[in-house]
């Protein structure tokens, strides 16, 4: 999505919706930003991180960097992701409506993960 402003309007939806559902569940949300997003806690202690996604395009895939799935692999992390597919954005930017998909304890299986970018490193002198 090229344009930020609206970028950020979906970003926002998605995220919005994820911390409504964890704090219907009774947990504290608290958000984090990267790697994953929301750090959400039941009354235990118990944690749970959340990566959450948006999108105004169907739900066929989503764009992860490396340190996103290093995170969600990692023994330590419960992690969930939460995306929102199908969001409407007005000219105000205003952003509304979608389709919700909620993985619980995902871990991105290495069958499902396509490059599509390589950095290269110059040769140096």
């Amino acid at each position: 999505m090229s344009d930020p402003k609206k970028r950020k309007a979906v970003e926002m939806h998605a995220e919005d919706w994820a911390v409504r559902l964890y704090e219907e569940a009774g947990r504290t949300v608290e958000r984090i930003g990267k790697p994953c997003d929301l750090r959400c806690t039941n009354k235990a202690g118990d944690e749970r991180r959340v990566k959450v996604k948006g999108t105004t395009g169907a739900p066929t895939s989503v764009e992860l960097t490396i340190n996103e799935i290093v995170h969600a692999r990692a023994a330590e992390n419960t992690v969930d992701l939460f995306v929102v597919s199908n969001i409407k954005v007005t000219p105000g930017y205003v952003a509304s409506g979608g389709v919700p998909l909620h993985l619980k304890d995902w871990e991105p299986a290495e069958q499902d993960l396509r490059p599509r970018k390589f950095e290269y490193r110059l040769p140096q002198a």
